[in-house]
């Protein structure tokens, strides 16, 4: 075989090998933009109060705005932050409270100000309290920056969907020859051939907006608007918090090893801790407790807390060479600015005070329900007591 034919050979292996692929993905893709899946879903979960989300599972801004503008008749509370914040369902609340979990994937701080400062000027006559983390683990409190314009209404949420159906095909066909997106396709052929009903199980994810209703093994009813995870009851809950159910728990055996990992120098929190030698951004915290006042001036109450870490880690942290100042300093200089706007923050970042185990985390950041239950609950009837502004601490 000449080079040149060999040349042509491997062109068209690759072109046979490729086309199904592109072919495959595009039709998904244009399967997804066809539809507003985040409507569509939204709707879905307002009449059945069932477990779902719409795709991308990493951006749930558009979903979250219209499930907040649904229930906003129903709450006087409403949950921020980022994925670590998922894990706060409902029933972490004394029954007077009805909260919304609005928390996103990779919300930082400065996204949560614009979101809370949004709510206190539309809806500060029905949301009396507002629950905010102060993640420093993932760096958010040392961020510099302005909080970006923000808009919740239902309007928005839709030209958020409304941009995604106008993206242009360039981008389209390199997604659709990426990696994760060959990987995804992979997946969904392997659930294709291992449904008992090949034919409906194909059509429904190539060609219609949703698969079909289905219990989780709560008995909650879920239905999957998303391509991936059929069947594996991953979304949110009515109340926004999340299912983690494509997430392992931590597994006690090793949960020592993810503790030495998760306090190394190394570690993804060490390196936070390094940004600001653990010194919270002083604009930040104005402009937190610029939003506090304001909502209290409306009969308003605002709740921060620093979010639990896996039980022994925070310990850890403080205890090496690399990481301990820069903690301190942090938990210094929180304190001293909620003692001095007269706030209280929810010291939460000790875990194991509250009862916490390590099963009761999918990473050291990651808490699920039932350790957010122990901590809230055990907040509550400290908060009915009195709680003195500054940093709360389980002793």
């Amino acid at each position: 075989m000449t080079s040149r034919s060999y040349t042509f050979f491997m062109l068209g292996l690759c072109t046979v090998t490729l086309l199904p692929v592109l072919a495959l993905n595009l039709l998904l893709t244009y399967n997804n933009l066809r539809y507003d899946k985040n409507a569509l879903a939204a709707e879905w979960q307002r009449q059945t109060r069932g477990v779902t989300y719409a795709p991308p599972i990493s951006h749930n801004r558009p979903f979250k705005t219209l499930r907040l503008n649904d229930r906003i008749a129903d709450i006087n509370a409403v949950v921020f932050g980022s994925s670590t914040a998922m894990g706060i369902r409902e029933d972490s609340f004394p029954p007077a409270i009805r909260a919304y979990n609005f928390a996103q994937s990779g919300n930082a701080l400065l996204a949560v100000i614009g979101e809370a400062e949004y709510i206190i000027q539309h809806w500060s006559d029905r949301v009396r309290y507002l629950v905010i983390p102060l993640d420093w683990a993932l760096g958010f409190v040392y961020e510099p920056g302005v909080p970006p314009p923000t808009e919740l209404s239902v309007v928005s949420a839709r030209a958020a969907a409304a941009a995604l159906h106008n993206a242009s095909l360039a981008p389209q066909l390199r997604d659709a020859l990426a990696l994760p997106r060959v990987k995804d396709l992979l997946s969904i052929l392997k659930d294709v051939l291992a449904s008992e009903r090949k034919a409906a199980a194909f059509r429904q994810l190539f060609f219609e907006p949703t698969g079909e209703e289905y219990r989780c093994p709560d008995g909650a009813l879920a239905r999957d608007f998303d391509t991936i995870f059929r069947g594996q009851c991953v979304g949110f809950r009515f109340d926004g918090s999340a299912t983690f159910a494509d997430q392992k728990r931590v597994n006690p055996r090793e949960s020592r090893a993810l503790l030495a990992s998760a306090a190394a120098a190394g570690s993804q929190y060490a390196a936070a801790l390094r940004r600001r030698r653990g010194e919270p951004h002083a604009a930040i915290l104005d402009r937190l407790a610029s939003l506090a006042r304001r909502f209290a001036a409306s009969g308003g109450r605002t709740v921060f807390f620093l979010p639990p870490l896996m039980p022994e880690l925070e310990r850890a942290l403080l205890g090496s060479a690399h990481s301990g100042a820069a903690l301190a300093r942090t938990k210094d200089a929180l304190a001293a600015w909620a003692q001095r706007e007269r706030l209280i923050v929810l010291d939460a970042g000790a875990s194991e005070r509250f009862g916490c185990t390590a099963a009761e985390f999918i990473d050291p950041h990651h808490a699920l329900p039932e350790c957010y239950r122990k901590i809230f609950s055990r907040f509550w009837l400290d908060y009915r007591g009195g709680v003195r502004p500054g940093l709360h601490r389980l002793e």
